[in-house]
């Protein structure tokens, strides 16, 4: 899957991106089958996605995948549009997103997955690949929420 940028921006413009949101009560519940077949359907017909799966809690967890020209969550579409516009046509890759306040400074963590046709030609893997990153993350929230608890434990003593 190619487009150029001039192409993208017009589908972040018109809002023509297939997304889908899932719910998880706590990430000992948590189910990716839902989140991965709508990105796969879509993707296979060619289509811009976002799926989401969001984990419940005091601090709500996102953990996403979206199809892009570049490594910047779809909503941006301004500083997208900046930084593609007049692009030559290029692969369409797959990122995964994580989003919460103790997951980094900014509270967004964002890596390249695989390309879209990478994806399509072995879902297994890419998929096991995403798995991964997403509970690498999910454990980083866990400590770090562990730590501030436990530091604002020591102040209120």
């Amino acid at each position: 899957m190619e487009l150029t940028g001039n192409e993208f921006i017009e589908i972040l413009k018109n809002e023509q991106i297939k997304s889908k949101s899932f719910t998880a009560a706590d990430t000992a519940e948590i189910n990716l089958d839902d989140l991965f077949n709508f990105a796969t359907k879509e993707l296979k017909d060619g289509q811009i996605i976002s799926s989401e799966m969001i984990i419940s809690g005091d601090e709500p967890i996102s953990l996403r995948v979206e199809s892009s020209l570049i490594n910047l969550p779809l909503r941006y579409v301004n500083a997208i549009s900046k930084i593609v516009i007049n692009d030559p046509s290029k692969d369409v890759n797959l990122y995964m997103i994580v989003e919460h306040p103790l997951v980094s400074k900014s509270g967004l963590k964002i890596e390249l997955a695989a390309s879209v046709a990478a994806y399509l030609d072995d879902v297994e893997s890419v998929e096991h690949k995403i798995t991964n990153f997403f509970t690498e993350k999910i454990q980083a929230i866990q400590a770090a929420a562990t730590i501030a608890d436990t530091e604002d434990d020591a102040e209120s003593e």
